[in-house]
């Protein structure tokens, strides 16, 4: 069964219905018949809620675990061996720290596949399989 690693920045695409919003609902439709599995880093997680929070308020932060979490998206801890592991993907990859951990989930299996909107992670395409999210129409 394939396993749907979402960064913050495919999770921020649904949420604010930006382009690549449906291919999100779509895996999240996938994890909902039990086809798929969906997971996000605690470090993404924290992303995604920052920027809400910036944006919305509080209030609209405080609701996310209630609108997302039910759907059956396991959020994963970033451990002390996850994230030592992250720091060295993110040496070897001189990608941003947040996105190493995506990375590091994504090595689990090669069952898993890194769903992202953010081409910082194109240094690690040789090591994971990716899924680029269209980027959104300049202004």
């Amino acid at each position: 069964m394939v396993t749907y690693v979402l960064d913050s920045s495919a999770v921020l695409r649904l949420l604010l219905k930006e382009p690549g919003a449906d291919r999100i609902k779509s895996i999240l439709e996938d994890l909902s018949r039990g086809t798929a599995n969906v997971m996000v880093s605690a470090i993404h997680w924290g992303e995604v809620v920052g920027k809400i929070y910036k944006a919305h308020g509080k209030d609209a932060a405080d609701q996310l675990p209630l609108r997302f979490l039910p759907l059956g998206v396991e959020v994963v801890p970033a451990t002390l061996i996850r994230a030592a592991q992250a720091g060295a993907i993110k040496a070897d990859t001189k990608i941003p720290y947040a996105d190493a951990f995506g990375v590091e989930l994504a090595l689990d299996s090669p069952d898993h596949i890194l769903v992202t909107a953010d081409f910082d992670f194109k240094p690690a395409e040789s090591r994971i399989r990716i899924e680029f999210l269209p980027p959104k129409p300049k202004p």
